[in-house]
């Protein structure tokens, strides 16, 4: 395995071999999620050790029991999760239009387009997001399209044009999160930390990043500043970033890569109403054996 840092230029070369296209985007296919084949894991998780993302399809896509999105996260190493303060008390996050409640404040749980993320963006770097998974229960009539890119070739494009760039971007205090107040009462502190830093617990490459701006504090460095518009650039026009509007049955497993969702519309019926299962956890994908 090739090191971002050390054998950067290995490294660098597999990445862009291997990287997958619009016109490559496949699900792989699932017979029995609750007992994944030998053959169905070695495919997910050869496209997620050269992408950090897979996609899968479920053979019957009428199988959607939260227990069993839970029992194959099991199989991807996804043991620690998260639970977050709009997560089911099964740490499993449903993320449908909520007119009431919490969950209304944050733009998940609304039809808004998400900007790009990281998940648990804001989180403490002891809570980071290694892996998550979004299983699609029921897609809307229209819109919510997912937009995916692999946050390894944004580091490529970056390190590429100065490294310096990525100097900056992994300085302690790159990006600071504000504190989060409801109803006047701080649920989470302020949190900063670099952009891109190495896991100390597998040593690979992760990134923290929102494209929100409201009340988002960037360090006053010009190198920083210059990489965050020229990662701004490449998310609105790279041929790297992905498109993909899942369907019933359908499903996204990655190493919390850069993600968003556009704008969408449910319809009158059931049916129509779009509900995900989110599942977030603090492990990398196929880094353990239980």
């Amino acid at each position: 395995m090739f090191d971002f840092e050390n054998n950067y230029s290995e490294w660098r070369e597999n990445k862009l071999t291997h990287k997958v296209s619009q016109a490559s985007l496949k699900p792989v296919l699932i017979a029995d999620p609750s007992s994944l084949s030998d053959a169905e894991l070695a495919l997910l998780k050869q496209h997620c050790g050269q992408n950090n993302f897979a996609l899968y399809r479920f053979s019957d896509s009428n199988i959607s029991e939260k227990s069993i999105i839970a029992t194959m996260a099991r199989q991807f190493s996804m043991y620690e999760l998260d639970q977050n303060l709009c997560a089911d008390n099964d740490s499993i996050s449903s993320l449908e239009v909520m007119d009431l409640g919490r969950a209304q404040g944050y733009i998940p749980y609304t039809s808004k387009a998400l900007n790009w993320h990281t998940d648990g963006y804001y989180n403490p770097l002891s809570q980071h997001i290694r892996s998550f998974l979004l299983h699609c229960v029921r897609n809307a009539a229209q819109g919510g399209e997912n937009m995916l890119i692999n946050h390894e070739l944004i580091y490529i494009q970056l390190y590429d044009t100065a490294p310096s760039l990525i100097t900056a971007l992994c300085q302690p205090d790159a990006l600071t999160i504000p504190a989060n107040i409801e109803n006047g009462v701080e649920v989470r502190s302020a949190q900063s930390g670099p952009v891109f830093y190495r896991d100390p617990s597998t040593n690979t490459l992760q990134m923290r990043y929102t494209a929100r701006s409201r009340s988002i504090q960037w360090k006053q460095d010009k190198d920083l500043l210059r990489a965050v518009d020229i990662i701004e650039e490449l998310l609105a026009d790279s041929e790297y970033v992905l498109h993909y509007t899942l369907q019933p049955g359908e499903g996204l497993v990655c190493n919390n890569i850069l993600h968003g969702r556009s704008a969408f519309t449910n319809g009158n019926i059931p049916q129509q109403q779009r509900l995900m299962y989110r599942v977030r956890s603090y492990n990398r994908l196929f880094s353990q054996i239980k």
